[in-house]
């Protein structure tokens, strides 16, 4: 890869944002929708950042192969961030959890589109 950052290191931050959404999602009070939508969104926000950053990576890249790498990395990272919204979702099932899964499940998608057209 010719750039600073592997894929790793997309997985790593991956992995730092779930974690810090998980330790949030502890200490959310139950039965409320604000804190819900708050992390929802914080979830969202911090995918699309490094969804970014993969990008511009991608763009950057040569190697077909690297960037199929970066786009499955990318796509796993928003499986689990999907997951973990699902699980949320159960605790919060009145406070209109679709709109911020479907906005993730559709980045999930185009990044297992993108992964699938540079194989």
């Amino acid at each position: 890869m010719s750039s600073c950052l592997a894929v790793s290191d997309f997985n790593e931050l991956g992995d730092a944002m779930l974690s810090a959404f998980d330790r949030r999602v502890e200490r959310l009070p139950s039965g409320l929708c604000a804190p819900f939508y708050e992390e929802a969104r914080n979830l969202e926000t911090e995918l699309l950042s490094i969804y970014r950053m993969v990008a511009l990576l991608a763009r950057r890249e040569e190697d077909l192969s690297q960037i199929a790498d970066l786009w499955a990395g990318m796509t796993e990272i928003c499986r689990q961030a999907t997951a973990r919204l699902h699980d949320l979702s159960q605790s919060y099932p009145n406070c209109g959890t679709q709109i911020y899964y479907d906005r993730i499940l559709d980045l999930t998608n185009k990044c297992q589109r993108l992964n699938q057209i540079h194989r």
